[in-house]
């Protein structure tokens, strides 16, 4: 996960798995915490810190090597961020995953336009990303990231794949919550007790 402060969706699956004890689970966000903002490898179940940008491919990479030579059947699958994809350690585990045939490899890519200061619209890197993957010998499906259906079907295609694949998820920062919506600040803002009240209610969860 190098989108590190998506780890708030990751606490709740190792909870059910048992990784997480539920006290532990209680303190998330209380002061001295490690269960927080970002990933910590105090954590159960946790192999890597968060931070800096660009590395968890690379060491997602590793993992997917590591499973084809020990003749495991399992996938290998790194969550990062589309300002990410300027740091060119993305781009050097690109091409490591092609070299080494890493068929055991998903990158999903959360295309919301938006890094914690600018607007991400570079045709240069994002203009005809499939075809770009595909001369790295890489298969890409782009998908709607808040369609379950397209999520499914895209994870299905690799199944059957010979080839590392990248999901192109475009996605809207704050989804549901008309105050966040393509904002920049949301990227870190911390919302008031009134702002939460008002989200909830916007998401049906009250």
């Amino acid at each position: 996960m190098g989108k590190g402060h998506a780890c708030l969706s990751l606490y709740p699956i190792l909870n059910d798995l048992g990784f997480l004890t539920d006290e532990r689970y209680q303190q998330y966000g209380e002061n001295g915490s490690s269960v927080g903002g970002q990933l910590d490898t105090s954590i159960p179940g946790v192999e890597y810190n968060t931070g800096s940008l660009g590395h968890a491919l690379g060491i997602c990479a590793g993992f997917a090597l590591a499973s084809k030579l020990d003749g495991r059947k399992n996938k290998s699958i790194a969550l990062i961020g589309d300002a990410e994809c300027d740091e060119g350690a993305i781009w050097e585990a690109i091409f490591f995953a092609a070299e080494h045939k890493l068929e055991n490899l998903i990158c999903i890519v959360d295309r919301n336009r938006l890094s914690v200061t600018k607007i991400i619209e570079s045709e240069v890197l994002f203009g005809n990303f499939e075809k770009k993957l595909s001369m790295f010998d890489w298969d890409c499906k782009e998908v709607d990231g808040h369609n379950y259906d397209d999520i499914f079907s895209a994870l299905d295609y690799s199944r059957n794949s010979k080839k590392p694949l990248m999901i192109l998820a475009n996605t809207i920062k704050g989804k549901g919550v008309s105050f966040m919506e393509n904002i920049t600040k949301w990227h870190h803002s911390v919302p008031t007790l009134k702002e939460v009240d008002l989200a909830k209610t916007e998401l049906q969860l009250k």
